[in-house]
């Protein structure tokens, strides 16, 4: 199968797995409790302004027609507005998408410099010392919440290194170096948990290839053991490492919502809960359908990357 047959397959997957994601999103959305109507008018309205404010959010019509009307104009692109505000849907989530997005991308980034070489190291140091102590780094990472992570970085960082700041967020319209030092400890703080799961899975992959037939046969043929160690074994024990961290991708992205409080960043996380406070429908639906976007774009790249880590994989499971 080749690579354009391939990709429409997948595309023609993923529509199906994102039209499954907006009906069950619409379900779990309108079984929350609360009107969102009697939200914003408050406890004590009476009941014609309450049916009439429900009537102009279109809140009093059957569930199966507010459906069909929010997908008719989803296919357009367009996300509905928001209950509480009246803005776009879209703008508000692209307005605060720059922030999360960027921390999950770079907290990524930080998982997997951290689990790639040390799962690495321990798995070829196995049971001496570098193992010992790569071991206990990742179970410290994954024993400890992004949130707390947080904490202790703006109580150490904070304190001795003003360069690094711990509130807020500064757009990257604004330069490169600000930027990145906003995002910093936020993606160090949600990676490094993340890193210490990836590392126990690149160590177990490792170890596994290092034992198959055909790494034995390249060192009785003379081959250097780095050559072996990186040509021949990492190229496969990367493949469940990939594919981990793409699943990852999206629960980091649900996991920058605790972080973004601690440093102070508006982001997803902090738009998402407060339109579920608010009931506010179309948001909760527009964040969750861009979290689950993400997820499915993830995979799609996930599955590209494998060819490109090993080139005997080919498309569809082909030989």
């Amino acid at each position: 199968m080749g690579l354009r047959e391939y990709l429409l397959k997948r595309l023609v997957h993923s529509v199906f797995v994102m039209l499954f994601v907006v009906t069950v999103v619409f379900a779990a959305v309108r079984s929350i409790p609360g009107d969102p109507a009697r939200l914003m008018l408050g406890g004590d309205v009476d009941t014609a302004t309450l049916e009439a404010l429900r009537a102009e959010l279109g809140l009093n019509q059957p569930l199966y027609i507010q459906y069909f009307r929010w997908l008719r104009r989803l296919l357009t692109g367009d996300l509905g507005e928001s209950i509480r505000t009246g803005e776009p849907v879209l703008g508000s989530i692209v307005q605060v998408a720059g922030p999360t997005l960027s921390i999950a991308a770079l907290g990524m980034v930080i998982a997997l410099v951290i689990a790639i070489p040390t799962g690495i190291i321990s798995a070829v140091k196995r049971y001496e010392i570098e193992d010992y102590l790569s071991t206990t780094i990742a179970f410290f990472g994954i024993s400890m919440p992004a949130f707390w992570i947080g904490i202790v970085l703006v109580l150490v960082i904070g304190v001795n290194v003003e360069s690094i700041p711990t509130f807020g967020y500064t757009p990257i319209d604004e330069g490169i170096g600000p930027w990145f030092r906003s995002i910093l400890l936020p993606s160090f703080a949600v990676g490094f948990p993340y890193g210490g799961i990836l590392m126990r899975m690149m160590r177990s992959s490792m170890l596994e290839v290092l034992n198959e037939d055909y790494m034995r046969t390249a060192r009785a043929k003379g081959l250097s053991s780095n050559l072996v160690l990186f040509k021949h074994g990492l190229q496969n024990a990367l493949i469940p490492v990939v594919t981990l961290a793409g699943i990852f991708l999206a629960v980091v992205l649900g996991g920058v919502v605790a972080v973004e409080i601690v440093f102070g960043i508006r982001g997803l996380g902090r738009l998402l809960i407060g339109s579920i406070n608010r009931r506010d429908f179309p948001l909760i639906q527009g964040t969750v359908l861009l979290i689950a976007f993400v997820f499915v774009l993830a995979n799609i790249v996930v599955d590209l990357l494998y060819t490109m880590i090993n080139p005997r994989i080919k498309y569809g499971g082909g030989d």
